[in-house]
C-alpha cells in the first residue's frame, strides 16, 4: 500500500494510505484523502492503479496538479516522487517494508498487535463478536470483562475531554493528552511523537516533564509500518531487540507503541514504557489504541484553531488598507489562481491621491492633542468612503492619503469607483467641517488617474507593505497637487473610462513635473443625471 507524507500546511507531518481502488484527494470531506487547503479544489485528483503502477489524475482542478514541479493531467508516480496540490506538497512512499514482509517485532509471541484497521471495522459496524488479532490468546478480553474495559476507556476519555477545555494550544493539548493516559497505564516514562516536515518522528510532549524521552527507533518503525498499536511484553528478554541499543540500554522491559491516527491517517505515535517487572496489558494496549484516535482528532482540532487565529489575525492586519469584502476575499484565495499580494504587473489600476489645503497652518495654530483629534476624526471619515467603494488605503502621508482601485483584486468599473469616492470624500469633508469651528474647517483637493501599475507586497525582508508604483501613480500625485481646494482631477486614462458616468470640464494639456510631455486634464463636476 502506498502513502502520502504531507510536508507542509496544516496538515504537514500527516501521513494517508492509499488504498488499490481509486482514491480522490481533495478539500471536500467525501474525500477518501482531505486536505483543508483552500488552494485545493473540492475534488482535487485521484490516485489509481494501472496494472502494476499508481497514477494520479487531475480532475479539471483550478489550481492544477504538479508532479516534480511540472503541471500534468494525469501521470504515473513512483516513491520519492513530490506533488503538489494548489500550496500542499506531498510525498508519494512506499507503505510496505523493506523486505515487503510484516516487521519482525509483529511475528514471534513476545508482542501483542492490535491493527488499527480492526479496530476502525468494530467502531463502525459495532460489533463485539470480532476477535482482536493478538498474538497470546491467552491475553484477550473476555466478554465478561467487556463492561469494566469499557467503563475505563470511557473515564479516560472524559479526563482527557476536561483536559482539552483549557488547553491553550497544540502544545498544552499533547502535554494533557500524554499525562491523562500515562498515568492510566502507568507508564515509567512517555512521549508523544509528531512528524515533521521531512517526516522523522520529533518529541513534542514528555513525561516525567522535562526528562528525555527514551524512544526505541526499532519499534517505532514497525509500528508504523504495520499500522498497528504494538506492546512489547519483555524486551530485555526479546532477542528480536538485541541489536536495539536504545532499548537494552535504557532498560525498557514493557513497551507500549501506538499510533495517533484516525481515519486513514497518521499523525504521530504514543511510546509508553515500564522498567519494572510488571508488564503493560492487552487491556492497556486497547486504552492506548483508542486514545490514539481521539488523540489524532484533538491535534486537528487544534491546529485548525490555530490556523483561524492565524486567519483571523491576518485579517486585523488586512483590515488596516482593505475594504472588509476585499480582505475576506484575500483570505479566501479560492477564486484565485496565484496569491493576489504578489509583485505582479496589472494594465487597469486607478490611483487617488488627497491632500488638506493649508494643514500647515493648522499645526502652528491647534495644540497638538488637538490637532491629533481632529486628523483622526478626518482620517476615520475619509477611510469609511474609500472602503464603501471597495477601495484599498494604501497609506496616510502627513495629512494625505493614497487609495487604490483595481488591486490587489481587479475591478472592471475601479475608475468609476475612484471618481465616486472622490466626489464622496468632498461630501464628507463638507458634513465634517459642519461640526467645526471656522478656524478649524478643511478644504481638500484630490487627483485621480488610472493606467498600468506594477502592484503587491514591498519592503525589507522584516516589513512589507502592499502598494503600487509606476508613472500612473506620479501622475496621480501631480494631478493632486495642482488641483484647487475642493476639486477632483483626473488624467486621460480616468476620463476615458469614465466619460459616460460623470460630467467633466477640460483644463487642456497640462505640465507634469517629471515628465517630458504635457497630461491633458479634466475637472469632475459631477454624476451624469
Amino acid at each position: 500500500m502506498a502513502e502520502l507524507f504531507v510536508v507542509n500546511g496544516i496538515c504537514g507531518g500527516t501521513v494517508f494510505f492509499l488504498p488499490d481502488v481509486p482514491t480522490v484527494l481533495g478539500r471536500s470531506a467525501e474525500c477518501h484523502v482531505q486536505i483543508a487547503d483552500p488552494w485545493i479544489s473540492s475534488m482535487h485528483a485521484m490516485f489509481e492503479r494501472r496494472a502494476d503502477s499508481l497514477w494520479v489524475v487531475d480532475l479539471d482542478s483550478r489550481n492544477g496538479t504538479f508532479v516534480n514541479n511540472a503541471r500534468v493531467r494525469e501521470s504515473a508516480i513512483k516513491p520519492g516522487v513530490r506533488l503538489r496540490f494548489g500550496k500542499t506538497v506531498v510525498e508519494v512512499r512506499d507503505g510496505e517494508s523493506a523486505s515487503g514482509e510484516q516487521p519482525d517485532v509483529l511475528t514471534q509471541a513476545g508482542t501483542i498487535v492490535r491493527y488499527l484497521s480492526d479496530l476502525q471495522s468494530e467502531v463502525i459496524q459495532s460489533k463485539d463478536s470480532e476477535p482482536l488479532r493478538d498474538t497470546d490468546p491467552g491475553l484477550r478480553r473476555t466478554p465478561t470483562r467487556a463492561g469494566a474495559v469499557a467503563r475505563r476507556q470511557v473515564a479516560v476519555l472524559n479526563d482527557i475531554g476536561k483536559a482539552l477545555v483549557d488547553a491553550p494550544g497544540l502544545d498544552d493539548c499533547l502535554a494533557k493528552i500524554l499525562h491523562t493516559v500515562a498515568a492510566a497505564v502507568r507508564a515509567e516514562r512517555s512521549s508523544l511523537l509528531l512528524m515533521d516536515e521531512s517526516g522523522r518522528m520529533v518529541a513534542r510532549a514528555s513525561e516525567p516533564q522535562g526528562s528525555p524521552p527514551r524512544i526505541s527507533e526499532t519499534v517505532v518503525t514497525a509500528a508504523a509500518q504495520s499500522r498497528a498499536g504494538l506492546l512489547t511484553l519483555d524486551a530485555q528478554q526479546d532477542l528480536r531487540f538485541s541489536g536495539s541499543q536504545s532499548v537494552i540500554a535504557q532498560g525498557i522491559r514493557s513497551c507500549l507503541c501506538v499510533p495517533i491516527w484516525a481515519d486513514n491517517r497518521i499523525l504521530g505515535m504514543m511510546v509508553l514504557d515500564r522498567g519494572f517487572v510488571d508488564p503493560f496489558t492487552a487491556d492497556d494496549l486497547e486504552l492506548v489504541t483508542v486514545v490514539g484516535y481521539q488523540a489524532a482528532l484533538a491535534i486537528e482540532r487544534a491546529r485548525f484553531l490555530e490556523r483561524a487565529q492565524s486567519m483571523e489575525e491576518q485579517r486585523r492586519k488586512l483590515l488596516r488598507h482593505f475594504s472588509p469584502d476585499v480582505a475576506n476575499m484575500i483570505l479566501s484565495q479560492e477564486q484565485l489562481d496565484k496569491d493576489p499580494l504578489d509583485a505582479s504587473m496589472r494594465e487597469d489600476v486607478t490611483v487617488l491621491f488627497s491632500d488638506v489645503q493649508g494643514f500647515t497652518g493648522l499645526t502652528e495654530r491647534l495644540p497638538p492633542l488637538e490637532l491629533a483629534s481632529l486628523l483622526r476624526d478626518y482620517f476615520r471619515a475619509m477611510t469609511e468612503a474609500i472602503f464603501e467603494e471597495r477601495g484599498t488605503l494604501d497609506k496616510f502621508i502627513g495629512d494625505g492619503l493614497m487609495a487604490v482601485f483595481g488591486a490587489p483584486v481587479a475591478q472592471a468599473d475601479g475608475a468609476e469607483r475612484a471618481v465616486r469616492c472622490a466626489l464622496r470624500m468632498q461630501r464628507r469633508v463638507e458634513e465634517f467641517n459642519t461640526r467645526l469651528p471656522a478656524d478649524r474647517r478643511l478644504a481638500i483637493r484630490i487627483g485621480v488617474n488610472t493606467g498600468r501599475v506594477v502592484a503587491g507586497n514591498f519592503g525589507s525582508p522584516d516589513r512589507v507593505e502592499f502598494t503600487v508604483l509606476g508613472d500612473t501613480v506620479n501622475v496621480a500625485a501631480r494631478l493632486e497637487s495642482m488641483a484647487e481646494p475642493g476639486a477632483v482631477l483626473v488624467g486621460p486614462g480616468t476620463f476615458e473610462r469614465t466619460r459616460n458616468a460623470f460630467a467633466f470640464r477640460a483644463l487642456g494639456p497640462r505640465p507634469v513635473r517629471g515628465r517630458s510631455q504635457n497630461v491633458d486634464v479634466w475637472q469632475v463636476s459631477g454624476p451624469l443625471p
